[in-house]
């Protein structure tokens, strides 16, 4: 990282992705969108079954929390390009936000994880009652995954609907459409490779280059990429203009998987909400791995130990550190950052949109859950 891009990063902030946007009351009025739809669901099916009145309850639980990264994004970008439709990024920073809690619900059930944000997340809520009310274990655990599909399914409809509303409110509204649709897309097939590059033989292992392929898909793509351009194309912006601006996005949106991967090997549980041992114990594809495999071809069997229960995660951990792949990886988030804050300086005009992305920039590097 340059000394310049340091010198940016280094101003002091309440605290990782403390952000705010420039109407004070834009991340509260997208909370009232995702509420609103949520408190719908027990509407849209008669007779309304009191598990479909349940499940609405844990989808809200679901929604609440988290950092509202993705609709800052979208209002930084439809601001920086001139929208003033008042409701318009509401709805769009709704709809990427609900998108965001569908995906991760799907991802806990993939993952075959029990917390999110440091609480049993839906599928182990309904496992674990059902146990208690006397059903076998294996069928307790398939019917947990069963609601957490239908419940990720819910909310994912419902993302559709939001930001088909919001592109209505555009001069261009199938070029949003499009972009939304891309990020769905582009999530899906890097959850597709996640799943598959975790079952490949032991002894072919991976680049870090392919495993940043498929995070760019995974996660940078409708995280980052996607809200800004689709903020950008909802506010009147040329495609070109929109490009640009998702190529700052998904260079930070890749430091940010990246950091999350050093999270997910070598985080704090009560720090991240998340059991620190689950990506070791499932052999999940990380560009944490891929870096120490290919300083040290050895680790492979190690880490394939780990995921067969012969040895515990601490012993991948240690020889993780050990290649110095954990300092690789958080190299490489840094060189992202100053790549995008670098593209920040070169195309974009000075004012709260450039400010905006420089400081996402720095919190993605300083997050700590």
């Amino acid at each position: 990282m340059s000394p310049a891009t340091r010198r940016r990063l280094r101003a002091t902030a309440a605290g990782p992705f403390d952000l705010s946007a420039s109407d004070p009351d834009y991340l509260s009025r997208v909370d009232r969108e995702i509420t609103a739809y949520v408190e719908r669901v027990t509407h849209r099916c008669t007779p309304t079954p009191e598990s479909t009145t349940e499940l609405a309850r844990h989808l809200a639980t679901a929604c609440d929390g988290g950092k509202r990264l993705r609709p800052i994004l979208v209002e930084a970008a439809y601001r920086g390009f001139g929208g003033s439709d008042a409701d318009a990024p509401v709805l769009l920073g709704a709809a990427f936000e609900m998108l965001h809690s569908a995906l991760l619900i799907h991802d806990d059930v993939i993952d075959q994880d029990d917390l999110r944000r440091g609480q049993p997340n839906i599928r182990a809520t309904y496992r674990d009652r059902l146990v208690r009310q006397g059903t076998a274990e294996a069928t307790a655990a398939h019917a947990g995954d069963a609601v957490a599909i239908v419940a990720g399914d819910v909310l994912l409809t419902g993302s559709v609907r939001l930001a088909a509303r919001a592109a209505a409110r555009s001069t261009q509204p199938d070029l949003v459409d499009d972009c939304f649709e891309e990020a769905v897309v582009a999530s899906a097939a890097g959850e597709l490779e996640d799943v598959l590059l975790a079952c490949r033989p032991a002894d072919s292992p991976l680049t870090p280059q392919q495993v940043l392929d498929m995070e760019s898909l995974k996660t940078a793509a409708y995280s980052f990429d996607a809200p800004l351009r689709a903020g950008a194309l909802l506010a009147g912006a040329s495609p070109d203009e929109a490009a640009g601006l998702g190529a700052i996005g998904r260079r930070f949106g890749l430091a940010y998987q990246i950091v999350d991967d050093l999270l997910g090997t070598f985080g704090d549980t009560a720090r991240t909400g998340k059991p620190s041992d689950s990506d070791l114990l499932e052999g999940k594809v990380t560009v944490v791995t891929a870096f120490g495999i290919a300083r040290d071809p050895g680790l492979a069997a190690i880490l394939e130990k780990v995921r067969a229960g012969l040895l515990p995660a601490a012993t991948a951990r240690a020889a993780l550190r050990h290649t110095g792949a954990d300092r690789h990886a958080y190299g490489l988030a840094a060189d992202l950052v100053d790549e995008g804050v670098s593209l920040a300086d070169s195309q974009l005009p000075a004012g709260p949109m450039a400010s905006t992305l420089v400081e996402i920039g720095r919190r993605v590097l300083d997050r700590e859950a």
